[in-house]
């Protein structure tokens, strides 16, 4: 295609003032204000179009990367006032750039000035904007820096009326797959591409298609110059990328022609040819994604199966004339040449959202297939499960006796035809409705700890599951969760009381540290943070959605659990991608502000004595050491604090105070005082809403002597039971040495349950 018959196109002169305001205003401009850059040639018209022709000053550098010339003739075409001007190139040998315009056949290349939709550059456009941009277009072109190598390597800019909604499984399936477009009511241009199994039945809004996809090698992908405007022009571009279109076509059309009745529907549909190209960057190396084109003729397969000399129309009397088409006789004709009659529309395609594009929009590489068991549907879990979805993560179990209540509403991403439905089987349909999987969610409506057929149900779905999530809110939920044999990592996520902050638990790969300890070192954390000292505290007011003396709610609004919602969902993707574990609190601040407190779980020692199990961290155990350090060589000491499950006989020492002020320390024995004691257990208990308590005493020996009780030990161990009976629980005392922790519990010493680090570092604790 030469220059001048497209510019012989525009056959009429126009002169300056008979230009439309657009084309009127860049004459004006140059001929003012450009005239170092460029010089006005003419103005000509074709119907509707205007093209202004000007000679333009390139400022290509000496050594340019394309051998553009110092100064090129350019066409400027107007279509009207709702579509972007197209700067073309008149100049039959331009060179081959990136930064392309992909225009129809028969158009002149055209340069690639402005990526905005002219919705948005029409309220900034000027005369000197597009001079600005065709002469930094040029700039970039001489010094080679046109191309952003994550674009497609030849964008379509001018648009399709026509849209294409495909989804991956389409394009990688058989190419003999009956398919249906369903046109959307609204906007009939708009296509969703369906298998005719999956829609049922015919329909006014579904039309016949038939699609054949094609995918160029990476080798062979280079930059369109054109966008073909028929078969025979398609199948010329594919044939430069090593796939013959027509050769294809004859095999497959004859095919169907020879299969007749089980091919009806495909040969009595509209035809359309995908095809699919990687990214390549201009020195030639592979970029994620691909660029997707539609090309869509008004024909059925059987009209092209009939112009490649494959078939005739059957007549009504014809044994083929239930399917429409009957096989020719004779050679056919395949050839580019019998299929430039056939025009193509071109067509915008977007993948339907399935687990390749989320994980792909969500910035991540890897898909996510790993099973997840979420338990609570609530207003965290429905939440999380959203956001955690909507980046292609997991396959779901969702587990939740509970129904979803109009109160719900407020913090739940239900609806109001939804009240009274179980909560697990909502958001299971929801996150199906969101993500193209149709396995991708599956509901167990039962309690976490029933039994019977539900027991056994959950039983198998936590064995089987690689990541089990807790948002139950629940205590009782999240130990058993802890507790159970599934070799599953367990996250657990959940609001505080006044629905201000959002707090994130996860185990550690291995599961060396559970849920329960994670509970533990979370309160700890809490103790130990002046700015989380209101935690806990519950909210001053709540309300009633019942008569029922416990039907009351919190007061949260729905953007604080959108907002949390998205932190936690955000740290549990996080980590769950690394091995690690991790203690989490995002607090939301008047001002709007988060605030982020984390730190890393501490390894744990368990010690058991009595069937008891005592648990306690590291770091715990580091500190300790360090109240007892400066002290040598006399004795120090303090109150413990610690987390109790009674029925699990189960004791996580989470914090050990220093010794109050009116003690007595000497280096051949420590009396622990008693001045401001009461107010750190009760300061203790409010931090933690009533979860964390005193639970015994602990205390350190001098330099060079074990962690063994001595006989002082002894009788204040019986002081301690005594004191401990009171409340039905064993006393608890913690002796520390110089590498030496001993945990005497109900006057007896407790053992290392399991083999442990028993170092003498910094942050460990050895059995006595």
């Amino acid at each position: 295609m030469t220059v001048d018959p497209w510019l012989a196109g525009f056959a009429e002169t126009v002169a300056q003032d008979g230009l439309r305001a657009q084309a009127r205003a860049l004459v004006r401009f140059v001929d003012r204000y450009a005239g170092h850059v460029a010089t006005f040639i003419e103005a000509r018209r074709d119907g509707e179009h205007q093209v202004v022709v000007l000679q333009f000053r390139t400022g290509k550098p000496q050594r340019s990367a394309y051998p553009i010339l110092a100064t090129e003739r350019i066409g400027v075409r107007f279509s009207g006032e709702e579509s972007l001007p197209l700067v073309v190139m008149l100049r039959d040998d331009f060179p081959d750039t990136e930064h392309q315009q992909l225009v129809p056949e028969g158009t002149p290349k055209a340069i690639c000035i402005d990526d905005r939709p002219w919705s948005e550059a029409r309220l900034t456009w000027t005369p000197a904007e597009l001079i600005e941009r065709i002469l930094s277009w040029f700039g970039r072109a001489g010094r080679g820096e046109l191309h952003d190598a994550r674009q497609p390597i030849d964008p379509i800019l001018f648009g399709s009326t026509l849209d294409f909604i495909v989804s991956r499984s389409i394009l990688d399936s058989p190419a003999n797959e009956d398919l249906v477009a369903v046109h959307d009511a609204d906007h009939h241009a708009t296509v969703r591409v369906r298998r005719f199994s999956e829609v049922g039945k015919p329909a006014k809004e579904l039309e016949p298609l038939c699609i054949l996809t094609y995918r160029v090698a990476p080798e062979r992908m280079k930059r369109l110059k054109f966008a073909p405007g028929n078969l025979g022009s398609l199948s010329a571009m594919l044939l430069e990328r090593d796939i013959n279109l027509a050769a294809d076509l004859t095999g497959r059309l004859g095919q169907w022609i020879n299969d007749g009745q089980a091919a009806a529907w495909r040969l009595n549909a509209r035809f359309a040819v995908i095809v699919e190209m990687p990214i390549v960057a201009p020195g030639g190396s592979r970029q994620p994604g691909t660029d997707l084109r539609a090309f869509v003729t008004a024909q059925s397969a059987g009209d092209v199966a009939v112009a490649l000399g494959l078939a005739i129309k059957a007549q009504a009397t014809d044994e083929g004339s239930k399917v429409g088409y009957v096989k020719a006789i004779g050679t056919p004709a395949a050839d580019q040449n019998t299929l430039q009659a056939i025009e193509v529309q071109n067509a915008e395609v977007h993948l339907e959202f399935d687990r390749a594009l989320a994980t792909r929009l969500s910035g991540r590489s890897e898909p996510d297939a790993r099973k997840a068991v979420l338990i609570g549907a609530g207003a965290i879990g429905s939440h999380l499960a959203d956001c955690l979805v909507r980046e292609g993560r997991f396959v779901w179990r969702i587990i939740d006796d509970d129904r979803l209540l109009p109160h719900n509403l407020a913090r739940h991403t239900a609806h109001k035809e939804l009240v009274a439905q179980n909560k697990a089987k909502i958001v299971a349909r929801y996150l199906s409705g969101v993500l193209l999987d149709p396995g991708i969610a599956s509901p167990i409506g039962a309690n976490l700890l029933a039994s019977g057929d539900a027991r056994a149900e959950i039983d198998k779905a936590l064995t089987g599951a690689d990541l089990i999530i807790d948002a139950s809110a629940s205590l009782v939920a999240a130990r058993h969760l802890a507790d159970h044999s599934s070799a599953a990592r367990r996250l657990s996520a959940f609001f505080n009381p006044s629905g201000q902050a959002a707090v994130l638990l996860a185990e550690p790969t291995g599961r060396s540290v559970t849920l329960r300890d994670l509970e533990a070192q979370y309160l700890g954390l809490l103790l130990r943070t002046p700015e989380l000292g209101d935690h806990l505290t519950a909210p001053p007011e709540t309300i009633a959605y019942t008569g029922a003396c416990r039907a009351i709610t919190n007061l949260i609004p729905q953007s604080n659990v959108m907002a949390l919602g998205g932190l936690a969902a955000s740290g549990l993707g996080k980590a769950a991608d690394s091995p690690a574990g991790a203690i989490r609190v995002w607090s939301l601040q008047p001002t709007g502000d988060v605030m982020h407190h984390g730190i890393s779980p501490e390894p744990v020692l368990r010690y058991t004595a009595h069937g008891w199990t005592i648990t306690i961290d590291a770091g715990l155990i580091g500190r300790i050491r360090a109240l007892r350090r400066p002290k040598l060589p006399a004795e120090t000491g303090g109150v413990l604090f610690g987390l109790v499950d009674i029925p699990a006989k189960s004791i996580h020492v989470v914090e050990a105070l220093p010794a109050p002020p009116d003690s007595i320390e000497k280096s051949d024995g420590f009396i622990r005082g008693t001045r401001g004691v009461q107010e750190s257990i009760d300061e203790v208990r409010r931090k933690t809403a009533g979860q964390v308590r005193y639970i015994g005493e602990w205390h350190s020996h001098p330099p060079r002597t074990s962690a063994w009780p001595s006989r002082v030990d002894a009788l204040q161990i019986d002081w301690l039971a005594a004191l401990m009976d009171m409340d039905s629980m064993p006393a608890l005392m913690l002796i520390a040495a110089d590498n030496q922790v001993a945990l005497i519990f109900a006057n007896q010493k407790a053992v290392p349950s399991t083999a442990q680090d028993t170092g003498t570092g910094p942050g460990t604790g050895g059995a006595g």
